[in-house]
């Protein structure tokens, strides 16, 4: 038999100070039983000089100005840095996930290099298992809470996974420590609240080890959403994929590959793991005839086909130029809404490699960057070619026609970037520059 997990004082104590992430920490103090316990315990372990307790005030409640009071007394009683905030909350999409984004929001805003420590439990992670049971998730979903993650960038960190929330009462209840009761807490027509007061007691009645077994499935599908994360990397390289666009070869792989790296890749992109039904639509995308018109949309997002790659381009990158920039002789270029220059120098990828090229003579002066209006001619080799059909033939997508400038010396076309220079420049020295998506990093 197992030995009996041991939740006391000193060991929780001794486990967070061993496992704590380096850096600055944050705490997301709600003033609640389980971020109480979790306050006291970062102070005990010694972290208390690297600790900010923030309780983010939502305004819900007519008592919540004096939680945000208790709060802060809490952490003052302690001698640990507070900060407290108050936000609004969108109530579109739901009250409980608009007042998460906000507190979330805020917390990232202020939080910056930190690590954000939230006092989820056992408990939290059968519930969360169950309701994603009953949405019809996939394995990702499945997963539930994680101990480490992130949230738009900033680092999150959930010690308190293994505890179960009776462990944490007993605690607070030794220590003397007091706590808030949220009254929504108790409201049963929230399917988490349902759960927790009814779901979970008849469970743990039949089955005493059920929500030690459900956290323990929860981690076993962590386990093997990253395996399938791995595999989907590995057929990513294989094709050849970038961050905004997959190679239509994918439809060769399995269905069930090619479904597990539509959904990594999405998510790695930042658009977010598309449900059943979107995946049909991306799949029928992919089954399509060639046109450059058949497209999915979903939020900011569109997936686009186009010369054998599905795209992935947000609402920023569809983004056209919109005005003339100047571009001065011996500075930094000027930004160009979606895209940006970036001197080949400073770019390993070369401004005659894969990202399009643009030149510019080294004697020349201020330069005019000019969107693409139609009917633009480029004299070249002898003779004036069209803007439109050279890009055409350079396999630029039509998008990205609307958003690249063509390069004028005065009124005069010198060069269209992912093509070449008018034969004005060819006997001048030229800079050889490259334009970057904004997306994309040096």
């Amino acid at each position: 038999m197992a030995p009996r997990p041991d939740f006391s004082l000193d060991t929780l104590t001794h486990d967070l100070a061993r496992r704590a992430p380096p850096g600055p920490l944050w705490l997301a103090f709600s003033g609640g039983l389980d971020s109480t316990v979790l306050l006291h315990l970062l102070a005990r372990a010694g972290l208390d000089a690297r600790l900010t307790v923030a309780h983010v005030d939502h305004g819900l409640h007519p008592d919540s100005a004096a939680w945000a009071d208790h709060c802060r007394r809490q952490a003052t009683a302690l001698g640990l840095a507070f900060h407290g905030e108050r936000v609004v909350v969108a109530r579109a999409g739901g009250l409980e996930a608009g007042a998460r984004t906000a507190r979330y929001q805020a917390l990232a805003a202020r939080a910056g290099g930190a690590t954000l420590i939230t006092a989820h439990h056992r408990d939290d992670q059968a519930e969360t298992l169950l309701l994603r049971l009953l949405r019809g998730a996939g394995v990702a979903g499945l997963a539930a809470i994680r101990e480490h993650g992130d949230w738009r960038g900033l680092p999150l960190w959930r010690p308190l996974l293994a505890v179960p929330r009776e462990a944490l009462r007993a605690l607070a209840e030794q220590g003397g420590w007091p706590w808030l009761e949220d009254p929504s807490n108790r409201d049963p027509t929230l399917d988490r609240n349902y759960l927790r007061a009814t779901v979970l007691p008849a469970l743990a009645a039949r089955w005493p080890a059920a929500p030690a077994q459900l956290a323990r499935a929860a981690a076993r599908q962590a386990e093997a959403a990253d395996l399938l994360a791995e595999r989907a990397a590995e057929d990513a390289a294989a094709l050849g994929a970038a961050p905004d666009r997959l190679p239509l070869t994918v439809t060769a792989l399995s269905a069930a590959r090619r479904r597990n790296l539509l959904r990594w890749w999405l998510v790695e992109a930042g658009a977010g793991a598309p449900g059943q039904a979107r995946l049909a639509e991306i799949e029928a995308l992919l089954a399509a005839p060639a046109d450059r018109a058949a497209r999915v949309e979903w939020g900011g997002w569109q997936l686009r086909r186009f010369a054998g790659q599905l795209y992935l381009l947000s609402r920023a990158d569809l983004a056209p130029l919109d005005r003339e920039r100047v571009w001065p002789p011996g500075a930094g270029a000027p930004t160009l809404g979606a895209w940006r220059l970036v001197p080949d120098g400073k770019d390993t990828a070369g401004a005659t490699g894969a990202r399009p090229a643009v030149w510019r003579p080294k004697d020349a002066g201020p330069l005019r960057l000019v969107p693409a209006a139609g009917g633009e001619r480029l004299y070249r080799n002898g003779c004036h070619q069209r803007v439109s059909e050279l890009w055409r033939a350079a396999g630029v997508p039509p998008w990205r026609r609307a958003q690249w400038p063509l390069v004028y010396e005065g009124e005069t076309l010198c060069c269209v970037p992912g093509v070449g220079v008018a034969d004005a420049w060819r006997d001048r020295p030229l800079e050889a520059w490259a334009l970057m998506a904004n997306r994309d990093r040096d």
